[in-house]
């Protein structure tokens, strides 16, 4: 019961096999009092009824839903102690081939979105407390396709460690997880793919991709009045930030 008597607000838990839904069913677990949130009103309602979570409409690319929706979820759970944000989109597409419109998509999720929930929810935060993002190994590895999405990202981990140096007076913490491969129903097609598979592995020295839970496992820390770290980015990914991003080339080998 590592989470005991915590409120916690997880945004962006839209599928009962990703990693939302495996922080939050560790979270109730570890004692928290969870609250899912998300855009797609229809998804997070369907997750929470599997769940049995309640859950509020949060949207981080509309201010004025986010913060009602942050605003809603304090107030049902009696104030809020972890926040995690887990939205997130990636529309791959090379520079040379990208639009305004595709590269705003991205930015405005990631960057302005992570930087606008990191402002409400910390001022709902009165005693304290640990926000949580979620970032990506494409911050540190190099591939093609990913200019939107990493370029975004990587400014995203930018203002998790600006902020948690302007929130440390006030006892709160932020900090960033970066995912390796993590096995979900966004991902199951690379899993399935021997060839996908087994080139991610090799690039992996613990030659394990990462499942859901083990995202969890490292929330619950960070979460958690043990932990002390702030501005840090915790890897999940066996050790995959060591080596590199696979290729085409690697798949047809």
């Amino acid at each position: 019961m590592r989470l005991q008597n915590k409120r916690a607000l997880l945004v962006g838990a839209s599928s009962a096999d990703g990693m939302g839904a495996a922080i939050a069913r560790r979270f109730a677990a570890e004692g928290a009092q969870v609250t899912l949130g998300g855009r797609n009103a229809a998804k997070i309602a369907e997750v929470g009824s599997q769940l049995d979570l309640p859950w509020v409409q949060l949207d981080l690319t509309d201010e004025a839903v986010l913060a009602s929706g942050v605003q809603e979820a304090s107030e049902r759970m009696g104030g809020l102690d972890v926040a995690i944000n887990l939205a997130g989109v990636n529309h791959s597409a090379l520079i040379a081939d990208e639009t305004f419109d595709g590269l705003m998509e991205q930015a405005k999720l990631h960057f302005v979105g992570t930087a606008l929930f990191i402002r409400d929810v910390a001022a709902a935060m009165t005693s304290g407390g640990s926000i949580i993002t979620i970032s990506s190994l494409t911050v540190e590895l190099t591939g093609a396709r990913l200019g939107a999405y990493a370029g975004s990202k990587a400014g995203a981990d930018k203002i998790a460690r600006v902020a948690a140096v302007e929130y440390g007076d006030r006892g709160i913490r932020v900090n960033s997880i970066a995912p390796g491969l993590t096995r979900t129903s966004m991902t199951n097609a690379y899993f399935e793919n021997d060839a996908i598979r087994q080139a991610f592995e090799r690039e992996t020295p613990t030659g394990r991709l990462s499942e859901p839970e083990d995202i969890a496992a490292a929330a619950v820390w960070l979460a958690s009045d043990e932990c002390t770290a702030t501005g840090d980015l915790i890897r999940v990914s066996g050790g995959m930030h060591l080596r590199r991003l696979p290729t085409p080339r690697d798949f047809a080998s």
